[in-house]
């Protein structure tokens, strides 16, 4: 399961209601211009709930990726507030934990989508 304290977690309040929102995270066009990935990051589309959640599997390789390739979940949940607009989470959260130096476990962790 992802926690919190595996994950990078971004909350606000956005004046735009949240089928505006979703098209700004769903349509690509809309989505690079301003996430604007790196040509090293891929993204794929895990779930999807019209104008309520979504989550990517971001692919970052590369050098300073564990082991030339690291993947995470980046999650986007959408709640309409009571102004008409949308409350905003961004949960980033890595699919593999790598294991302590110390620790008895044979490899890394992984946590469930």
């Amino acid at each position: 399961m992802i926690t919190d304290d595996n994950a990078l977690v971004f909350e606000c309040s956005l004046d735009a209601p949240p089928e505006k929102v979703w098209r700004a995270l769903s349509i690509p066009a809309y989505l690079e211009s301003w996430l604007k990935p790196t040509d090293d990051i891929e993204l794929s589309v895990v779930t999807a709930e019209e104008n309520k959640s979504l989550t990517y599997r971001w692919r970052e390789a590369g050098a300073g990726a564990a082991q030339g390739v690291e993947d995470s979940l980046v999650t986007f949940g959408l709640t309409p507030n009571s102004e008409g607009g949308t409350w905003f989470k961004l949960t980033h959260a890595p699919m593999v934990i790598p294991a302590a130096a110390n620790s008895n476990m044979a490899s890394p962790m992984m946590l469930a989508a």
